[in-house]
């Protein structure tokens, strides 16, 4: 030993059953969001070693049970999947606020994506929405949505099949990943195992299944419910649930959505022209009244999707979609010839890539909609 040193003490030998603390900080830096479920910020979280990573954290609401919350946690924190956003950390403030640490994904929700295309709500209505989203574009977000829901619905936890149902399948929840391209579904914060009664209403009302509004117990399907709402909307520029300019109050959107749902819904290939019919009647099936008709879970879903995506030949792909939002975010950008091949799909037959397809109102829809009633439905 050297003159002046103590000796370190060997440390115990690691063993199963073995517990340590490595404790994180976290810094606020700006609020991504919030609704009646709370308030999502993006954070850095630093860990004991100095070592930074971002985050978003969702601090929930202080009406929210804390027994609930725990459990939700502890089924969260099992979720692992390419299409849903990862669990990092779960516990309480320095103030007693719970909150919920999820995975920062750089890019946008399925709203920015509408306003990056000039798509908007507020655009549709003023009738100035000129292009709109590539069929198979959209094909390939429902598909990894899809997965999704169908990883969740099928849910294994302690040996149990519990199935969460996600109550909350709308464009804010649906997040893409620029740089990789892929579709992540996020806020499983009021997720409710299958086969429990729902108990109080959650989620957004113009993305809610009519089973939900009206007290009934609801499974999946109600999730299918959404996600079709949210597809009808990327194709078309209508929520089919509700008025043009939909009211700000929730009895009010209420009201709209089970009104809306005593008038036929027309297609989106009956809405806009050009929408692959196929596509359009996989949207329509998820958007059954009755829960009955609609597909019968997310795999059956999933199996018509894929055969949309993949009976065309040469389809998207994740490195597809990245492409894809760079054309978004750089619309004088050259194609490069990677980029190119990844989009071959979207050859126009000129070699063109038709990223910006026209979004052209069927006559019929074009009455309605100037009548200013949602060309969603028929008579609205």
């Amino acid at each position: 030993m050297v003159s002046g040193f103590s000796s370190i003490p060997a440390p115990p030998t690691l063993k199963a059953g073995m517990a340590f603390e490595s404790g994180s900080a976290y810094r606020l830096t700006r609020r991504l969001g919030m609704g009646g479920m709370g308030e999502v910020w993006l954070a850095d979280r630093r860990s004991a070693a100095g070592h930074t990573q971002r985050v978003a954290v969702k601090f929930l609401s202080a009406g929210t049970r804390s027994a609930s919350l725990a459990a939700e946690a502890l089924r969260i924190s099992q979720l692992s999947h390419d299409n849903i956003v990862p669990f990092l950390d779960s516990g309480r403030d320095a103030n007693g606020r719970f909150f919920v640490a999820m995975a920062y994904v750089e890019g946008v929700d399925l709203d920015g994506l509408r306003d990056m295309i000039g798509m908007s709500p507020d655009a549709v209505c003023a009738s100035r929405a000129a292009t709109r989203l590539p069929d198979t574009i959209v094909g390939f977000v429902i598909f990894m949505v899809l997965r999704a829901l169908q990883h969740a619905h099928t849910f294994v936890f302690e040996d149990k099949v519990v199935g969460l149902v996600h109550r909350d399948v709308s464009p804010g929840n649906i997040l893409i990943d620029e740089a990789r391209g892929f579709v992540k579904l996020t806020d499983f914060g009021v997720a409710i195992a299958g086969g429990q009664q729902y108990g109080e209403v959650v989620g957004k009302v113009p993305y809610m299944a009519p089973e939900v509004l009206m007290g009934e117990p609801a499974d999946g399907r109600a999730d299918l419910y959404g996600l079709g709402v949210v597809s009808y909307e990327l194709l078309t520029g209508f929520n089919p649930s509700i008025h043009l300019c939909m009211l700000g109050n929730v009895l009010g959107a209420i009201s709209q959505v089970m009104v809306s749902l005593t008038r036929p819904l027309r297609l989106p290939h009956e809405v806009i022209a050009g929408v692959d019919e196929r596509l359009s009647n996989i949207v329509g099936r998820m958007l059954f009244a009755t829960p009955d008709v609609r597909y019968s879970s997310a795999e059956e879903a999933l199996a018509d999707v894929r055969g949309y995506l993949f009976d065309r030949g040469v389809g998207p792909t994740t490195g597809s979609l990245a492409a894809y939002m760079r054309l978004m975010r750089c619309p004088d950008l050259v194609p490069t010839p990677f980029q190119r091949a990844s989009l071959v799909f979207l050859e126009d037959g000129t070699g063109n890539l038709a990223v910006h397809p026209r979004r052209v109102l069927t006559p019929e829809a074009k009455r309605d909609f100037e009548a200013g009633k949602n060309p969603a439905r028929r008579g609205a």
